[in-house]
């Protein structure tokens, strides 16, 4: 069985900050809110983290790493030794501690918290809203869109010759300027109709955990998104899939990904 602290050795500083705050109660999409990433690349980052540890859960890493900072933080600290209690003279009249003297059952205790809350359920809303974040934690995500649906939709759809060639040649750019600084670009497809375009890319094979981290970041991140958002195109699905555990023999050891953008004009 794998050591947990030295799988957790095996993590990068970024892995381990969007674990941390997983542990803290943060969702991928909490986390990608706070950390200006998509939630495609957060949570690429934890399968990522799954796969260098070899535990199967997002979560027990982040419970595991927690637990380890909470150990690294006292480490070295010893708690005051208490003073050692001197012993009543004989004869001597008892004096009742002062934590016997507070102390609650502990049923009154659990009645007091529980009276506590009720109170606070029950209370007036505060005027101040919820952060947009901690909304986030609690909306449903909508619904997946049909890939099927919409590949089939770019060869159906209607044409525009001029505007398909042009939107094509710019995201072409665009992707490729994101990602050739890492040396991970094999291909890359880019096909758009009237009102709606594909972009499917395919890295080298071979790459390491930390290009593989690269390239997903630089081809979700915000300088990618305005540059496409600024053609008054929006964004329906974009996602990745790690080839490096099998797949086609064409693309095995790879990383493929693929982007909807669909017309706002």
């Amino acid at each position: 069985m794998t050591d947990p602290d030295s799988a957790l050795t095996q993590l990068n500083a970024s892995e381990r900050e969007l674990l941390l705050l997983l542990g803290q109660g943060h969702t991928a999409k909490s986390i990608a809110a706070l950390k200006d990433l998509s939630e495609l690349a957060v949570n690429e980052r934890f399968r990522t983290a799954r796969r260098k540890t070899g535990i199967g859960s997002s979560r027990e890493i982040a419970r595991l790493l927690t637990a380890q900072e909470n150990r690294d933080d006292i480490s070295g600290v010893a708690e005051p030794a208490a003073p050692t209690p001197s012993l009543p003279r004989p004869g001597a009249p008892r004096r009742a501690s002062p934590l016997r003297r507070w102390s609650l059952p502990m049923s009154a205790a659990a009645f007091l918290i529980a009276s506590t809350i009720l109170a606070q359920q029950t209370a007036v809303p505060p005027e101040r809203p919820l952060p947009p974040a901690v909304v986030a934690m609690f909306t449903p995500p909508d619904p997946a869109p049909d890939i099927v649906a919409l590949h089939a939709e770019i060869a159906t759809g209607p044409a525009d010759p001029e505007w398909s060639r042009a939107t094509e040649a710019a995201l072409s750019r665009i992707y490729q300027r994101a990602i050739d600084p890492s040396g991970a670009l094999a291909s890359l497809d880019t096909t758009c109709n009237a009102s709606l375009c594909e972009v499917i890319g395919v890295s080298r094979a071979g790459l390491t955990d930390d290009q593989i981290t690269a390239l997903t970041t630089s081809v979700q991140g915000r300088e990618t998104n305005e540059a496409i958002t600024a053609m008054k195109l929006d964004n329906i699905v974009s996602g990745f899939h790690s080839t490096t555990e099998g797949g086609p023999a064409d693309i095995a050891g790879t990383v493929v990904f693929a982007a909807y953008w669909r017309r706002a004009d």
